[in-house]
């Protein structure tokens, strides 16, 4: 069994040996070919090597800055096809039909950015109100209860009632038609108020939800983006982090992660003109209002209706319009939407139609076109230049955030620092190998070797599982694996300490080997189940940093039983069993 673990942890932490290359891999098809990349990236971004693999292309770099100067290069491109930044690796095909991978690098290691979003709890109480103060009305009418007055404020829905009304009968049909508020109630000489705000719980499960759709929508994003290995977990009751190695152009993803962006399409109505002298005049223009242009900022007076909205939007994609070759947005609608798309550019054709970003509180008219002919489902947008387009189908694609979620931490690793991270790591394990193993050595002599054998061993089997499990490890995760360095030759130090005092006892040496590892497992076991829990706990419940040093703990812990309990009994019974020993050197 011994030699089986390691012939195992051998073959899978193999792919760690092999050099990891900076890459851009770029999905081949039957408009793109290999010249045509390489004109893109430009001959002084030097290519070390193209390797073609299954569907793909795989430019190869000596250096992150050249990778990240290679993609923005292709960026910039009118390139019809998904690209991603990568780190290549060179692994036999033998390794690969066993799926046997090197473990990935975390953003602190390999380099990149770091976003923590929040959600955004005022917005959510603001929502959360819109929406209580249309149930309330309703209720209120549909009971006929006739109010005073009605109205919203930022922080609650109050309505007043004439002293005579019954209060507690009100309170009663509000609650049981609108759940999880809070109604406080006012009396003075002439009315009663009621001041309804949402309850927490209710705040709460609002957050609870919002964040889980976020981090669907944000893994879709994030996706587009073309960063592999990413690294986006829930942090707390309404944070998320975001980790991108890799990339270093933070503020490009801090515009995507960040946004709440969807389109409107509304009717012109009219001329700016037209809505300021009806202002002056005091009839203004009804259901109409006034927006700007994103270009130059001069006003257009378009219709409130909202012809076609974000949540009809099913599908979106960038690229060039076929009769004038500038940037567009090719948008798909679903069946609802491209029957109202249909039914209102038949009727007005020849009329303007505007599109609109909307961005939390702001609105910017981003293109106004005739429409020339009826459409529904399939049209394009223009007006855009190749980035604009690119992050809105982006945006598009992934739909509005359920809740506007802010940036409040940023941080960005240089790739050079993830390369001396690494090396400082290395050294740490390096140099805690060594006094152990020397400590050891000295100290229990031949036990001793059997000791530092069954810790290499111990580093070997950890990789492995981290390997075997694709698992991200960072620089915490090396703290952990030094730190079980320590902790592994503690079960060797019970059990041999216990076989010298058998010794001392008298017993022979094979009685004493025996004795030692049977009276000491209820120790080691017991203080390393007490670490264990410890270790799952930081697991479960921690996050970032701490979840890669539990990871790593667990993992070593579990290990380290194996490899200095059985693994050392293993190679003392080949040396010591069945001899007719004098002594032991220990």
């Amino acid at each position: 069994m011994v030699v089986l673990v390691l012939v195992i942890s051998i073959i899978y932490s193999l792919p760690n040996l092999y050099s990891s290359y900076p890459a851009l891999e770029i999905n081949k098809n039957d408009k793109i070919d290999i010249y045509q990349i390489i004109d893109i990236i430009d001959p002084n971004i030097k290519v070390e090597n193209v390797i073609q693999e299954n569907n793909k292309f795989i430019f190869k770099f000596d250096s992150s800055k050249k990778q990240l100067d290679a993609y923005n290069k292709v960026s910039f491109s009118n390139i019809k096809t998904n690209y991603t930044l990568t780190n290549y690796i060179n692994l036999p095909d033998w390794l690969k039909s066993i799926n046997a991978y090197p473990m990935f690098l975390g953003l602190d290691l390999k380099g990149g950015v770091h976003f923590l979003l929040q959600v955004d709890k005022d917005n959510i109480k603001t929502n959360l109100l819109r929406e209580i103060e249309d149930d309330v009305k309703d209720i209120l009418i549909e009971k006929k209860l006739r109010y005073n007055s009605f109205y919203k404020t930022e922080e609650k829905v109050i309505v007043n009632f004439d002293i005579d009304k019954p209060s507690d009968e009100i309170i009663k049909t509000i609650n049981d038609a609108v759940p999880d508020i809070v109604i406080s109630r006012i009396i003075s000489d002439k009315d009663i108020s009621f001041e309804i705000i949402p309850s927490e719980d209710l705040i709460s499960r609002d957050i609870a939800s919002s964040l889980a759709k976020n981090l669907t929508i944000l893994r879709s994003r994030v996706d587009e983006l073309g960063v592999a290995q990413p690294i986006l977990q829930k942090q707390g009751k309404d944070r998320i982090i975001v980790q991108l190695p890799g990339l270093q152009d933070s503020t490009r993803a801090k515009g995507i992660l960040g946004s709440t962006a969807t389109l409107e399409f509304r009717l012109t109505k009219g001329t700016p003109e037209d809505w300021y002298a009806s202002k002056i005049s005091g009839t203004p223009v009804i259901n109409s209002s006034i927006l700007y242009k994103q270009r130059d900022e001069s006003p257009i007076l378009l219709s409130r209706k909202v012809i076609v909205g974000g949540a009809d939007i099913k599908g979106a994609n960038s690229g060039f319009d076929s009769s004038t070759n500038t940037p567009a947005v090719f948008v798909n609608l679903s069946d609802y939407g491209a029957s109202r798309m249909l039914d209102t550019t038949s009727k007005n054709i020849g009329s303007r139609m505007a599109v609109i970003f909307v961005e939390k509180n702001k609105k910017e008219v981003i293109n106004v076109a005739v429409i020339r002919e009826a459409f529904s489902k399939s049209f394009q947008i223009t007006g855009l230049d190749i980035n604009e387009a690119t992050d809105l189908a982006i945006l598009l694609r992934s739909g509005a955030l359920s809740a506007p979620m802010e940036i409040i931490e940023e941080r960005t690793v240089g790739p050079s620092l993830g390369e001396a991270n690494i090396l400082a790591g290395k050294n740490s394990i390096y140099f805690g190998l060594f006094l152990v193993g020397l400590f050891m050595l000295i100290y229990y002599r031949l036990f001793g070797f059997i000791a530092n054998i069954a810790l290499i061993a111990n580093i070997v089997i950890i990789t492995a599982v981290l390997s075997i499990f694709q698992a991200t490890l960072t620089l915490s995760g090396i703290a952990g694996i030094v730190l079980t360095v320590g902790m592994a030759v503690d079960a060797n130090v019970l059990i041999f300490e216990r076989i010298r005092e058998e010794i001392m006892n008298g017993n022979s040496p094979n009685a004493s080997i025996y004795a030692g590892y049977q009276k000491a497992f209820s120790t080691i076991s017991d203080a390393n189940i007490t670490t264990l829990i410890a270790a799952i706990a930081l697991l479960t419940i921690g996050t970032g940093a701490v979840k890669g040093f539990a990871i790593t703990l667990v993992v070593g812990i579990l290990s380290s039983m194996f490899t200095s309990i059985v693994g050392t009994r293993a190679l003392v019974s080949v040396i010591y069993e069945r001899k007719n020993n004098k002594g032991l050197s220990i």
